[in-house]
């Protein structure tokens, strides 16, 4: 049987979608990545925003009417946030709902092979290997922090943290097939506790996998472990110089109506505490323009946090609207156009303060994780503050591995250099 698994959004659901190819690979099924040769395709959704759900319901309804029909498998978290007539419309043939994720796999052979009967696959499946040369590693699922323009409580639940010991053993398996980084993927990752054991303590204990190079955390929300990971850092060779902590915005009443637990000041404190513990450090996170109740001084509050703080990496976003969430309810909408002018406003600051950082390494000692070679023969990857680098006079055999050079110039935010150059 062929299978096919298109996912959308974030990197937890890369994760889980990963570990579904593995299970079904074990079980001896073909996975391919176009869906004009599968069986069986699973839609791994998202919903974070009305547009990500239509991509996801879109996509059922195109593969759906198609001939001949493959088996369409609906999961991820438009099953929660959808309305029963769009899910009745996509015409899958197989819904997932939150509450049996776990067993998918299961779910969708019994379904597929009662449906299509037994279709030659080849035989034996190859061994699961890493889909990604940084593979994700998904500790932790859920959340219960219910910012008001926030659906994810909805479609993924309260926090629910992995066995501490199944996240070694998944590590220790993707660095014996060949992984040098992994990247921690998780819904609020720093709710992650198991057993008294929190996720400083699970990213110490992974830093010491013989073999694993690198480990990169996801976003961390303000007010809860920032310092400590920071501290972490500091002491840690093995933990990527990048962390990604969400703002959202500089102004404590847009901070209040969104339910967020850090005010402006929280959060400068947090980030100038960072940046003073790790060198170097790329300090990413997100904004929101144009919320309900954003005024023209309001956002002055958010421009002014975010040029007073170097950040690497500027995720901004126009308010969008989601229905079922308190927000979607709130007065004084913001206007589509000032919205996105907001954000382009952000844009273009966050695009400079990228290419002074980028800047700062030229001369530098930096290590990058082979990825791929480009047309040219450079290899390309990530640096661990998480720039993109173009190295020359690299060995393709080291494809898969850490590279430390010395760029000698930065053209916009990527790293340019040659290998074994001092």
């Amino acid at each position: 049987m062929r299978i096919a698994i298109q996912t959308f959004g974030c990197r937890l659901n890369q994760a889980e979608a990963d570990a579904f190819a593995s299970e079904f690979a074990a079980q001896g099924w073909t996975v391919v990545t176009d869906d004009q040769d599968a069986d069986v395709v699973v839609i791994h959704s998202c919903a974070v925003t009305c547009t990500a759900e239509q991509k996801g319901l879109r996509l059922c309804r195109r593969l759906a009417g198609r001939a001949p029909q493959p088996f369409v498998v609906l999961s991820g978290c438009v099953p929660e946030a959808s309305t029963p007539a769009a899910l009745a419309a996509a015409g899958v043939a197989l819904i997932i709902p939150r509450d049996a994720r776990d067993a998918l796999v299961a779910r969708v052979m019994r379904g597929a092979l009662a449906k299509l009967g037994p279709i030659d696959s080849p035989s034996p499946a190859p061994p699961a290997r890493p889909r990604h040369r940084r593979p994700f590693l998904k500790v932790q699922d859920g959340c219960d922090f219910c910012c008001t323009y926030c659906i994810v409580p909805r479609t993924r639940g309260g926090p629910v943290s992995r066995p501490f010991d199944a996240c070694i053993r998944e590590a220790e398996a993707h660095v014996a097939a060949g992984a040098r980084e992994i990247v921690i993927a998780g819904c609020n990752t720093a709710c992650y506790a198991d057993a008294g054991r929190r996720l400083p303590d699970l990213l110490l204990a992974l830093a010491g996998i013989p073999g694993l190079g690198r480990i990169r955390i996801g976003s961390i929300e303000p007010g809860t472990v920032e310092r400590e990971l920071a501290d972490l850092m500091a002491r840690t060779p093995a933990l990527c110089r990048h962390l990604h902590v969400p703002a959202q915005s500089g102004d404590d009443a847009i901070l209040r109506a969104m339910g967020r637990r850090a005010t402006a000041a929280d959060y400068r404190a947090a980030a100038e505490y960072a940046l003073a513990r790790v060198p170097d450090l790329g300090l990413g996170t997100d904004i929101i323009t144009g919320f309900p109740g954003e005024t023209d001084a309001r956002f002055e509050n958010t421009r002014r946090l975010v040029e007073s703080l170097p950040f690497s990496n500027l995720h901004v976003f126009p308010y969008s609207e989601r229905p079922g969430t308190p927000a979607a309810r709130l007065p004084n909408p913001i206007p589509p156009g000032v919205r996105k002018a907001r954000a382009a406003a952000l844009i273009r600051i966050g695009e400079d303060q990228r290419r002074r950082f980028a800047c700062s390494f030229v001369g530098a000692s930096v290590t990058c994780l082979v990825e791929h070679f480009d047309a040219d023969g450079a290899a390309c990857g990530w640096s661990g503050a998480y720039l993109p680098c173009r190295v020359a006079g690299v060995d393709r055999a080291a494809l898969g591995e850490l590279i430390t050079f010395t760029p000698a110039a930065a053209t916009g935010d990527t790293l340019y250099g040659r290998h074994g150059l001092p």
